[in-house]
């Protein structure tokens, strides 16, 4: 466990039950000052021994880089279809590990309750995604 969150992740244990939702938790760590990234630090740590990630449908294998999982702050937030859409995404090539990351945090910070398969298309569109090198006009090198 990464020494900084520590304290903070044993005073979570102790505040809240193994099986409170996630977004209280969420949202005792906002009142208490943290943003956005630490907060996603430190429910990764607090549900990584009581929450593990749900099957592989959470994943995203990047082609150069490393496997993604949804975090506990993103699984009740993204609708199947539109995770499954970053996941084609970042299958696919259209975009890099990094472009992952801002659209998963755009979704998260300008869409309020959950992120619909429209909701992450509008975004990737108004970022310059080109989401038709998926259909195939790639080619792909086994």
């Amino acid at each position: 466990m990464n020494d900084r969150w520590t304290p903070v992740v044993d005073d979570l244990r102790e505040r809240f039950a193994a099986d409170t939702d996630v977004v209280e938790v969420e949202a005792y760590l906002s009142l208490q000052g943290y943003d956005r990234r630490q907060i996603g630090e430190i429910l990764s740590l607090l549900y990584s021994d009581t929450a593990p990630p749900r099957g592989s449908g959470g994943a995203v294998m990047s082609r150069n880089g490393p496997l993604r999982v949804q975090g506990p702050h993103e699984r009740g937030r993204f609708t199947a279809e539109a995770w499954g859409y970053l996941v084609k995404l970042g299958g696919s090539g259209a975009v890099n590990l990094n472009d992952f990351e801002q659209l998963v945090e755009r979704a998260l910070v300008h869409i309020d309750g959950r992120i619909s398969l429209a909701d992450i298309r509008g975004i990737a569109e108004d970022v310059g995604v080109d989401d038709g090198a998926m259909d195939g006009e790639r080619s792909q090198v086994h």
